[in-house]
């Protein structure tokens, strides 16, 4: 019941996507007042999600094992990923790995970090957002179902007359 309430994992990555998107290039050339960069900040953000990311999918591939193979091997395949990215970033933190081996142009409005925390992100909620995606229609037809159901139980309310104590507390 209630249906379009509870949020549709689709619609919820693809809001999350787009928070992201507009607040990431405002935030990622602030510095705050220790010194610290917006971009150390990110990596070590991205050390979480990337994480969470890893366990997201690895929750979603167990929760989802008894559908299509191809939706569980991209939730595989996203979670192996993204503990790579984690291993990655975790290792560049602490500084077994001393630098990132993707030279860029000089003069670009983003940098290494703000472009791995962006592809993680895509990556690890890229199955979810695919295999349970929905439409406006849908979510239409769902609400008129569920207001169906609500007019048919007279608003979920039911009175029993028969119980001598019902209003006492």
């Amino acid at each position: 019941m209630f249906t379009y309430l509870a949020l549709d994992t689709g619609l919820l990555v693809e809001a999350s996507l787009t928070i992201f998107a507009l607040a990431a290039p405002g935030a990622a050339h602030l510095t705050l007042v220790q010194g610290a960069s917006v971009t150390g900040i990110l990596v070590i953000v991205m050390i979480f999600v990337a994480a969470f990311l890893f366990l997201f999918n690895l929750v979603l591939a167990i929760a989802f094992r008894k559908r299509r193979a191809a939706e569980i091997l991209s939730y595989v395949a996203a979670g192996l990923i993204e503990l790579a990215i984690f291993v990655f970033v975790l290792l560049l933190q602490i500084g077994v790995l001393t630098h990132v081996p993707l030279p860029l142009p000089p003069g670009l409005p983003v940098n290494r970090a703000e472009i791995g925390g962006t592809l993680a992100l895509a990556i690890g909620l890229f199955p979810a957002a695919y295999w349970h995606r929905t439409t406006m229609s849908q979510l239409r037809q769902r609400m008129a179902e569920d207001a169906k159901v609500i007019k048919s139980r007279e608003g979920g309310v039911r009175v029993r007359s028969n119980a001598p104590g019902e209003w006492l507390n």
